[in-house]
């Protein structure tokens, strides 16, 4: 009787671990929620753009105020003064509205790009005191942004493309006229930032 009682708790461990293996199995292989990356849709976007291959990698909707940038889509929430961008729930960016054009700043309200627009141009630094601006500027037929005087891109806007420097740098979902394109050429700013200034500049215009 004994021998039997421990041959009986001997195939319980064994049952016991099996199933514990097979569980932590179960568990190891199963995917979590942040792992798993939702496909973002361009169909509500007002513009869509594309690199020259015709992959889409961003656009915009004015009203209301929405970009898209890779895989990733902001909803602002507006007040008189900024717009809040906000994905997933989580604060992104922020735009700080003044007289003269805007600030991006991050979701720490850290300064990123100070944009400030004119009647013919648009001047866009990373710092407060506007030193070392972009300027963006229409000649004739051509859009120029120059830094200091001096000439960085030549951009033109046809066939729906944004070129630079005889370079077709993006595709745009229809023809677009406002030079404020030629913002999407200043490589020195990260792209997902030039989309923002962007969206934002043609908001005002």
């Amino acid at each position: 009787m004994k021998k039997f009682y421990i041959l009986s708790l001997f195939s319980l461990i064994l049952v016991f671990g099996s199933c514990k293996e097979t569980a932590d199995k179960s568990t190891t292989n199963s995917p979590t929620e942040n792992t798993t990356t939702e496909e973002v849709s361009y169909s509500d976007a007002q513009v869509v753009l594309s690199n020259p291959a015709g992959e889409e990698i961003g656009g915009f909707s004015l009203s209301p105020m929405t970009i898209y940038s890779g895989n990733t889509k902001y909803t602002s929430k507006d007040k008189s003064e900024k717009h809040k961008y906000y994905t997933h729930g989580d604060l992104a960016f922020e735009v700080k509205f003044k007289s003269d054009g805007f600030k991006l700043r991050d979701k720490n309200s850290a300064l990123l790009w100070k944009i400030k627009m004119y009647p013919d141009k648009i001047k866009i630094s990373d710092n407060e005191e506007n030193t070392n601006a972009f300027e963006i500027k229409r000649y004739e037929e051509k859009i120029k942004i120059k830094q200091n005087d001096d000439e960085l891109y030549t951009v033109a806007l046809e066939d729906a493309t944004i070129s630079a420097n005889d370079t077709v740098l993006y595709k745009l979902s229809a023809n677009q006229e406002s030079y404020a394109y030629a913002i999407m050429a200043l490589k020195e700013i990260p792209e997902q930032q030039r989309i923002f200034i962007l969206a934002e500049v043609l908001a005002q215009l």
